[in-house]
This record gives C-alpha cells, structure tokens and sequence, in this order.
C-alpha cells in the first residue's frame, strides 16, 4: 500500500498505468508547470479518525465567529437576523434531500417551491422571468455578461466603479480568453457625474454596462436617466445587487427600466457560514426567457385540468443541442433557494420593507454619530444605502485587533487604490444593530484614534 488515505495496492497501480498507457504517475501531471507542481507538493503526516477530527476542530476555534462580536462589517456579507422558524422549516428532509434535481427525481413539492421562489424575485426585482437560482452572486453576474455577448453580437462591456471586486474577478476570469473587452472604470477620488462619465464611452459596440445598485460603497447612483442612456445607445443594462434587502425599500431595478438583473441573495435567511453556500439569482426581461442559464420551472395543467409544476426550460447541453447550449453554470442552489423563499415568505412585504428601514436609519445613525467625533472623516458623500465609509486617522495595523478585543468588527479597511483616503474604512449596519451597541462602538472607536 502507497499511502495511508489511497487503498490501492502496487500491483493495482502497475495495473492501471498499463491501462492508460503510462510508466510513471508522474506522466500525468506533466502539462502542469514544474515550478506550480513544486509548490503543490504536500507533506501530510498519517493520523487515524480521531486525530484528523481533533486537528481540524482546532483550527475551527481558530476563528471568531460573528455571533461573538457585534459586527459592522458588510462589504459583501451581511448578517441580518434569521426567524427561528426558517431553520425549522428548510431542515425538513423532503428539502434536504434536494440538490440539483432532475426532472425524473422532482416532486411537485420541489417544483412548486422553485415557482415561487422564481416569482418572487421576479416580483421583487421587476422583471418578467427569473430562473431558479444559481451558484452565486458573481457568477450570475458573469452569466448576464455572456448572455448579452451572446445576444447582442457586441463584442465591449463597460462595467462602472463601485462593483464588488470580487465579482469584478470573477468577472475577469470568466471573459480572459473570451472575444470581448472588459473597461472597468475605476474609482477616483472626485468621480464625475456618473451619467456624463459613461456617456463619452458608449459606442455602437458596447453589448453591454454593468452596475451594482447600491455600489460596493453604499453609493445610491442607479437613475432612470442612466438606464435610458444605456438603452439609447443599443447596449443592455446589467444591474448587479449584492444584499437585495434594499429592494424591501428601493424602487425595483426593472421597473427603472433595467434588462437584466442578477446578484447574491445571501442576504435572504443564509447565515454568514464563513462565506458560503450562497445563492446566486438571475432575473431578466422575457425577451432573453430562452437565453437565460439554469433551470425555469412552469405552472401547467394537465389532461384532466388538474394545476401542476413542470421543468420549463433548461438551457443545457444536456438537453438541447450542444451549439445552442448556454447555460455555462448549471448548479442549481436547491436548499439555499427554499430557504430564501421561506424566509421571503415569514417576513412578507411588510416585514421586508421594515427590515429596510430599520437597516437605513441604523447606517444612517452611526455615521452621524461617528463623524461628530473630530478625529473622524465622513467620506460618504453622495447618498448611501446600508454602507459607508469614513476615515480614521490611524495607520496602526493593531487598530482591528484592538477593537476585536473590545467586541467589535470594525469594517472594512478598504485596500490602497481605492477612492479614498488611506485609512478608509467601509462600515455596515442592519437591523440586528441597537442603539446602545451603536453609541459604545462610537466611544471605543474616539478612544482608539485619540
């Protein structure tokens, strides 16, 4: 035997390279670099069950969970609160048992959760058609770029600052070795009007603008004249929302006059988790129902007039022919698409618009409060939504862990290159935030840059 964790004998191994036309498994690994193989190199002791359980439950205490601290970091995760019964519910073992059903193995439990969950963000976004989720936030975002490559036959994108730059990477890997040219615009410092901005770079080949609504800064700077401008010059409007909580409050990206809108609904009853399962949607204008990725599911009838749920559309290779394939991501998020339907549901309208509110006047309450300190610089100067940025005048790199020890996760240090000062921090609130926790963040915050 070979290695502790691989069962197969040598004989076994002689066996299978003799298969495969090999002498060494070294062979198999030769189109990889040598200097990326060397790096890869692992030296990983044997240890039995228990050893291995001891070893990895050490390193899990090694991190804080955000339920220990009061939390004013967002910046692309955003802990909200979780009704207690949610848990309840999406634990029962007709959900568990889904992941990326096919249509042999849906039950029209599953089917009619996925309508709903896809009426829901249609509704919630204003458009007409919405599939029933994807991987993530920012490969749904890359999924709309290829859909408007696709479509338009355009080949340039302009993305405007203030996207996630992780979906901005994702967005990078996605197109490197595509026909198609990315122009992020980046953040400065004193940005002109954004509408005058992206007017001089529009052309006859721009497929498509991309846009977060509210920006990685909290910036609200989606407007109707924005969108109208994009459509005037032949190009789709892509708006990518990263805590769609805002849309409890904010007027629907879709009624606005949007084409496609996509983003991550973590923020929908998913816990923080460290940074994942996530929930990709994806929403769109019904002109693009048949080049959307993933799954549809319809509401039918049947022969004898009974109401049903059937799987409408998959866009897969799978299933239509190859060439006319484009669902590049077909990973369906079953469990995190129920549990944002329920979550949808236990809060209603009316819960999620307070939930909104709540998250606003609390942002709102804090910066207030933290840029009467005077060491404080209020760097939001547009308005925001749920995030903001100030300035601290400290470079001391202990400056978080100071403020972990006191209780608190202070933000985002935004990283040099962004539009702001140096020692710019975004912050974030949502409902989960009371008063009494807002003003003692302020007194620590005046005690650590005095």
């Amino acid at each position: 035997m070979g290695h502790p964790y691989l069962p197969l004998t040598d004989q076994e191994r002689r066996q299978m390279a003799k298969v495969i036309g090999i002498q060494d498994e070294s062979e198999l690994f030769a189109t990889i670099p040598v200097t990326i193989r060397a790096k890869a190199a692992f030296d990983l002791s044997a240890r039995n069950e228990w050893e291995v359980k001891r070893l990895f439950t050490r390193w899990a205490a090694e991190n804080t969970p955000v339920s220990q601290l009061i939390s004013f970091l967002g910046a692309g995760a955003y802990e909200h609160a979780i009704p207690s019964a949610l848990p309840f519910l999406v634990n029962r073992s007709e959900f568990l048992t889904a992941y990326t059903p096919y249509q042999p193995e849906f039950s029209q439990g599953l089917l009619q959760a996925f309508f709903e969950y896809q009426s829901l963000v249609a509704d919630l976004t204003g458009m007409d058609v919405a599939n029933a989720s994807m991987y993530d936030g920012p490969t749904a975002l890359a999924e709309a770029v290829l859909l408007a490559h696709n479509v338009s036959n355009r080949k340039e994108f302009i993305v405007l600052s203030g996207l996630n730059p992780e979906a901005q990477q994702v967005l990078r890997t996605y197109t490197a070795h595509l026909p198609v040219k990315m122009h992020f615009m980046a953040p400065q410092e004193q940005e002109p009007e954004v509408k005058s901005q992206l007017a001089t770079l529009l052309s006859d080949q721009t497929a498509a603008v991309v846009l977060q609504y509210p920006d990685f800064f909290g910036r609200l700077r989606l407007t109707r004249d924005l969108l109208s401008l994009i459509k005037e010059s032949g190009a789709l409007s892509i708006v990518y929302l990263n805590d769609p909580i805002c849309l409890g409050l904010l007027e629907p990206p879709g009624t606005m006059g949007a084409d496609l809108v996509v983003g991550e609904a973590q923020s929908f009853g998913l816990p923080l988790s460290f940074g994942g399962p996530y929930l990709g949607f994806f929403a769109a204008k019904k002109d693009f129902l048949r080049n959307m990725p993933g799954r549809l599911v319809g509401k039918t009838t049947d022969l004898d007039g009974k109401e049903g749920f059937v799987l409408t559309l998959q866009t897969r290779e799978q299933h239509i022919r190859r060439e006319k394939a484009t669902s590049n991501i077909c990973t369906n998020q079953a469990l995190c698409a129920i549990t944002a339907t329920i979550y949808l549901s236990l809060l209603g309208p009316t819960g999620l618009k307070e939930v909104a509110l709540s998250t606003v006047r609390n942002s709102h309450y804090l910066y207030s409060q933290l840029t009467r300190i005077p060491a404080v610089q209020g760097l939001s100067l547009e308005p925001f939504f749920h995030e903001f940025v100030i300035g601290l005048p400290t470079t001391d790199e202990s400056f978080i862990p100071k403020m972990k020890e006191k209780g608190f996760l202070p933000g985002y240090r935004l990283p040099s290159g962004q539009p702001f000062s140096t020692n710019a921090y975004l912050l974030y609130t949502s409902e989960l935030r009371t008063k009494a926790e807002m003003d003692r963040f302020c007194e620590e915050i005046e005690r650590c840059v005095q």
